[in-house]
């Protein structure tokens, strides 16, 4: 049989060398070799060679082992029959929980006298001569069945001390990799990091990093879902509303059955039919306020959520230091990712967003819209008001748009009075409507151009673009918008030479 690649929880077990002196232990005391396999019997270690009465079964698809979907599943340390006196040890793997999520395996072995008649009826159903089947069953090499159950006791107790042990490491691991990761990386990745840490940690099926800057306004967010379907929006609206309400109220939460909660139905647009949330504060170090929350969930219902909830205090608890020091070095990097003029994100700060919202899209197959905005005549607003005063009016021209959008959408300044929106998971027709609805609230509010109040009205041209499944890369992206805003904009003109 194939080993299968040594990932995930019984992988990491397999691969400690913890587990590596059990089973030489075991092999000092009995001289068989155990051998893992998760509970669909694929092998995570190296399989020895067969006996021929092993053989012959595998071969008719009658062996137990790997046709018997029961026959790994054990309660407790046995000898797991294949037919009268022939078997295999096996002691069930179990995580923290005691959930068994795989099972150790002698090779085959004679534990007791074979009876000729069972295995007559047995050559029968599979066509054996019953002189072949009975003299393959009688070279399996003999043990003694209470040696083999003494000595595997010792390794069951060992796999428990073990899976607690990982438990725990698995917490401090996720920590120093973060650590690592902080120091290594640019603050647009650090709540990707921060993510990823959560998921390997409490075994999520999706999950949200929220944090807040010192003024209250959101600093940086990220959500995955490593297994994608066509939930995904849907539920990242919900861990959103939940980490929105963690953050107010600086409270865990966690909710077991989602079709019971009509908060998280509300959230999902009642399309999430199951499943289970668990969201946590993050705290400043002073302990006197909370500057994020942090939310996993699972795509079954759970009502064992006391291991993820401990599982994310311990890493708010063991890891904030890493957690603040990312913060101040997100909000270090913010300020120059920011337009100080206008308050929109910056030029620099859109091109590495839209490179990051297209792999998204391409990822999760989805669309990717921009709505490009442009000020006519913003020299002479320059020449009249100055700097101060174009300002003044950039400022609040962004504050109207923001006001007027979703806050996963992201508002960048190009250039001079140029902007661009970004609308994640939205094709072009959302974009134009978008569009339509903004330019003429943008052309509407009256400006304050000076202390003094002198108000200023403005033409703005709107331009629009999308990439299907993000297959258009940013600078077509941008090109496409471009395109559109000149075409609108020499329509304008059209118009304004033809009343």
């Amino acid at each position: 049989m194939e080993v299968e690649p040594q990932e995930g929880e019984l992988g990491a077990l397999v691969s400690s060398p913890e587990f590596a002196r059990m089973v030489d232990r075991f092999a000092a005391t009995t001289g068989l070799r155990l051998q893992v396999f998760d509970l669909d019997a694929h092998p995570l270690t190296a399989v020895e060679d067969y006996p021929r009465y092993c053989r012959l079964l595998q071969e008719r698809k009658a062996c137990p082992l790997y046709n018997d979907p029961a026959f790994l599943k054990r309660g407790e340390e046995t000898i797991g029959v294949c037919k009268s006196g022939v078997g295999h040890f096996i002691a069930p793997v179990g995580n923290e929980k005691e959930v068994q999520i795989g099972a150790v395996v002698s090779p085959a072995v004679r534990f007791a006298p074979n009876s000729v008649e069972e295995f007559a009826e047995l050559a029968f159903q599979l066509k054996i001569f019953p002189d072949d089947l009975i003299q393959a069953a009688d070279a399996v090499q003999e043990h003694d069945a209470e040696n083999l159950l003494g000595a595997g006791e010792l390794v069951s107790v060992g796999l428990n001390l073990l899976a607690e042990m990982q438990a725990k490491e698995r917490v401090g691991h996720a920590l120093r990799r973060l650590q690592a990761e902080i120091a290594e990386s640019n603050a647009q990745m650090l709540t990707q990091h921060v993510v990823d840490a959560l998921l390997y940690l409490t075994r999520a099926d999706y999950a949200l990093v929220l944090m807040i800057d010192d003024n209250g306004s959101d600093l940086a967010s990220a959500f995955d879902q490593p297994a994608p379907d066509q939930l995904v929006a849907a539920k990242r609206r919900l861990v959103e509303g939940i980490a929105e309400w963690v953050k107010h109220a600086d409270r865990t939460v966690t909710v077991p059955d989602i079709s019971k909660s009509a908060w998280s139905r509300y959230l999902t647009d009642d399309t999430v039919k199951a499943g289970s949330v668990v969201g946590v504060p993050i705290p400043d170090q002073k302990g006197g306020s909370t500057f994020g929350a942090i939310v996993v969930g699972f795509d079954r219902a759970r009502d064992d959520l006391e291991e993820p909830l401990a599982a994310l205090e311990s890493f708010v608890a063991e890891g904030l230091y890493a957690l603040v020091m990312g913060r101040k070095l997100m909000q270090a990097e913010q300020l120059a990712l920011l337009d100080l003029q206008s308050g929109a994100s910056s030029s620099r700060y859109l091109e590495d967003l839209l490179d990051k919202e297209i792999s998204r899209a391409s990822r999760y197959n989805n669309d990717l819209a921009v709505v490009t905005f442009e000020i006519e005549a913003f020299e002479v607003l320059r020449g009249k008001y100055g700097e101060a005063g174009l300002g003044r009016i950039l400022r609040e021209f962004v504050a109207v748009i923001r006001a007027k959008t979703r806050r996963v959408n992201t508002l960048a300044r190009i250039r001079d009075g140029q902007f661009c929106l970004v609308i994640p998971e939205a094709d072009r027709s959302v974009a134009v409507r978008q569009a339509d609805r903004l330019r003429p609230a943008l052309e509407e509010h009256p400006y304050a151009a000076t202390p003094n109040g002198d108000i200023v009205r403005l033409a703005v041209d709107t331009g629009v673009a999308a990439s299907e499944h993000g297959k258009d890369d940013r600078a077509a992206l941008l090109a496409q918008a471009m395109q559109s805003l000149a075409q609108a904009r020499s329509e304008r003109r059209t118009r304004s030479f033809n009343p």
